[in-house]
């Protein structure tokens, strides 16, 4: 009889640890995961976290890379893995350890590919006195220095950078001025030859060398503090301006 009640507590120990690893797997924990970027080249690029690999999501040649998905996990997983491939040569060109440990619900990764080479992304710190932009400019067509400036609905215009060198990057203090502090207004950028208002930067073309500013996230209202880096490419038949920073 002695022995029958240790069996039967034995095999309910057990059953509750089961229990108990079950629970643990059964409850999830999620972050969410955006990489913003450009793919210039010939290479596709596929994502993955660990072993789950994102392959209806790859990022064509000469095309925006906009990757956002939620990635579920078992609570007591501690790291994952970030990786991203070129699927044309096979090789690994990019991989972040997540520490899943940390309570942040979103995380964000700036990621430009130049050719089968990632461009290393030269952040400037933060000034609480001013905000810090950053440009990286694609466009092996010229070496001409780029002036750029913004212009509003009643065609004042402010300057956003001067002298930007194609092909490295460059930084600007920016404060909105007077006319560009609204936050539900959209303004346009201009990107021109340095000195000139009208000498259009891209292929000679008003059009390619302008961008709409609803998505870049500009600095409004008087704010100071940030630091917002953009990757700049006339590769396609229109000009893309890339916010590489989480908004």
């Amino acid at each position: 009889m002695i022995k029958k009640i240790k069996k039967l507590a034995l095999l309910a120990m057990t059953a509750c640890v089961i229990a108990a690893c079950n629970k643990d797997e059964l409850t999830q924990k999620a972050i969410s995961i955006q990489i913003m970027g450009y793919n210039i080249g010939n290479s596709e690029l596929e994502i993955s976290i660990d072993t789950g690999v994102y392959d209806k999501f790859k990022t064509a040649p000469n095309t925006l890379l906009n990757f956002g998905k939620v990635y579920t996990y078992p609570s007591s997983k501690e790291q994952a893995l970030l990786k991203i491939r070129d699927v044309v040569s096979g090789k690994e060109v990019y991989q972040n350890e997540l520490d899943l440990r940390q309570n942040e619900f979103e995380r964000f990764f700036p990621f430009v590919m130049i050719n089968g080479t990632p461009l290393e992304i030269k952040i400037p710190s933060p000034d609480p006195a001013t905000n810090k932009l950053a440009f990286y400019i694609y466009y092996p067509e010229s070496s001409d220095l780029i002036d750029v400036f913004m212009r509003n609905e009643t065609g004042q215009t402010v300057y956003i950078a001067r002298n930007v060198m194609p092909a490295t990057w460059a930084y600007a203090d920016y404060v909105s001025a007077e006319g560009f502090k609204d936050p539900n207004k959209n303004y346009t950028w201009y990107f021109v030859k340095a000195g000139t208002t009208d000498q259009w930067a891209f292929h000679d073309d008003e059009y390619k060398s302008q961008s709409p500013t609803g998505t870049l996230y500009i600095p409004k209202n008087g704010e100071t503090g940030r630091v917002q880096a953009y990757f700049v490419t006339a590769a396609s038949n229109q000009l893309d301006v890339v916010s590489l920073f989480k908004p």
